[in-house]
């Protein structure tokens, strides 16, 4: 019995539900109990503004010179003069580093004594061939005359010719010779190693008394230091492949310094690689773009890291909202006029079908009579703050902004109350005052006062 009496209690509240339901309003011919309906939104608003408006790329990078040349040693020997220090100022030409020419000064030594040993050896051969030669020519002569053998004639001519190889070896091994004095003596250059910039001595990595050794494949060598110069900089910059089509030579960028990331340092895009790199361990791929710095700021320093914004686009006198305010409804929240209108847009633009028939598309709301409107909207470019619209909105318009929460409930015909904070943007200007002055200008023209 009692499971029946609650089994009715229950029928009868549904009924009584239904019934109500079906009741209209006498005002607003709505049912009475759709309460959720009349419940206004409290929302955010802001006014359209007309400005210029910048689409920047932003890309972390590190500061470095643009002419920074590593020092090193182009033979093997011991340094025995290291005159600067870390942080020193050279000049082109100024002595950096001189090595142990000693070996070099007996290598010379030896090669020129090597060379005047040919030189003798060539004066020698010369009259061996001349002797041949003569030789030679008798025994042709009495060849004529039968009175010399065969075998004679062959033995003079063997003499002939092997003086002749004796005297073209010793001048191509004086050749050999004088090429080895040349290359000891553009060694004996080597061991002198001077500065090819100026620039600042940015790294010192070796020390008087050490053994510099030359790079080989497998070796790179020893870097003696790092001279850099510090008159003209450029960041090296890695920016996103989804922005890298946007970046080009020429274009205006700023610098943030990690150091002071309150004042921007004026830049520009000198170069934007061809190739993109791949980041260890993560499925991004980056191109690097060099910034060249347009400032001689004293903070900037060689291997600072930095943040880039370049201005890839720019929009003079552009019609502007909140970035917040547009978002994205899909298609079947819509009404069909909207739709339509999406869709004859898409028809005249270049565009693949998926792009075509986007299943999200972008507008806005705005307040008409207290209740929020939907107006299709044609983005155009954007930065952190405020968007680009090119159609779809007017300078008088009221455009819902936020909150959140507000803005994913919003639908077009919904009733909306403004937030007490921007209530101020629903009073027109006071232009009181200002008429007032005007009166008083023109009542004084017609005095013929000044006003």
């Amino acid at each position: 019995m009692r499971g029946l009496l609650i089994l009715l209690v229950l029928v009868g509240i549904s009924v009584g539900v239904f019934a109500l339901g079906k009741l209209r309003s006498e005002d607003g011919d709505k049912p009475l109990l759709n309460v959720a309906e009349d419940v206004a939104l409290t929302v955010n608003i802001a006014r359209p503004e007309e400005e210029s408006i910048v689409r920047l790329v932003q890309a972390p990078g590190e500061v470095e010179p643009v002419v920074e040349v590593e020092i090193s040693s182009e033979i093997v020997a011991r340094i025995e003069e290291l005159p600067v220090e870390e942080g020193d100022f050279v000049k082109k030409g100024d002595l950096l580093c001189r090595l142990d020419d000693d070996k070099l000064l007996a290598e010379l030594e030896s090669a020129r004594a090597r060379i005047a040993q040919l030189r003798s050896a060539i004066d020698v051969a010369r009259p061996d061939v001349d002797k041949a030669s003569r030789d030679l020519e008798r025994q042709k002569r009495l060849a004529e005359t039968n009175a010399t053998s065969s075998l004679e004639m062959a033995d003079y001519l063997t003499t002939h010719l092997k003086a002749k190889a004796t005297l073209s070896m010793r001048q191509h091994e004086l050749t050999q010779a004088q090429a080895g004095e040349k290359r000891i003596l553009e060694d004996l250059t080597r061991a002198v190693i001077e500065s090819p910039i100026d620039g600042i001595v940015a790294k010192l990595n070796a020390e008087q008394g050490e053994v510099v050794v030359t790079g080989t494949m497998n070796n790179a060598g020893t870097v003696v230091m790092v001279i850099s110069d510090l008159a003209e900089m450029q960041v090296r910059a890695r920016v996103d492949e989804v922005d890298v089509p946007l970046v080009k030579p020429g274009q205006k960028a700023r610098i943030y310094l990690q150091a002071d990331s309150e004042v921007p340092i004026p830049a520009e895009v000198v170069r934007v690689a061809t190739k993109g790199t791949r980041l260890s361990g993560r499925d991004v791929v980056t191109f690097e773009t060099l910034l060249k710095v347009l400032s001689n700021d004293p903070r900037i320093k060689s291997g600072m890291t930095a943040n880039t914004e370049i201005e890839v686009a720019q929009s003079d006198g552009a019609v502007t909202v909140p970035v917040e305010a547009v978002i994205h409804r899909m298609r079947k929240e819509l009404s069909e006029e909207i739709v339509k209108e999406f869709n004859e847009r898409q028809e005249n633009t270049d565009l693949s079908d998926r792009a075509r028939h986007a299943q999200f598309i972008k507008v806005i709301y705005v307040i008409e009579d207290g209740k929020a409107a939907v107006r299709l909207v044609d983005p155009g470019i954007a930065d952190t703050r405020r968007v680009e619209l090119k159609s779809g909105i007017g300078m008088d318009d009221l455009v819902i902004i936020g909150p959140y929460r507000s803005l994913d409930q919003l639908e077009d015909g919904k009733k909306v109350t403004v937030a007490d904070e921007d209530k101020e943007l629903l009073e027109p200007a006071d232009d009181s005052e200002s008429d007032a002055e005007a009166e008083d200008d023109d009542a004084a023209l017609a005095q013929g006062e000044k006003p």
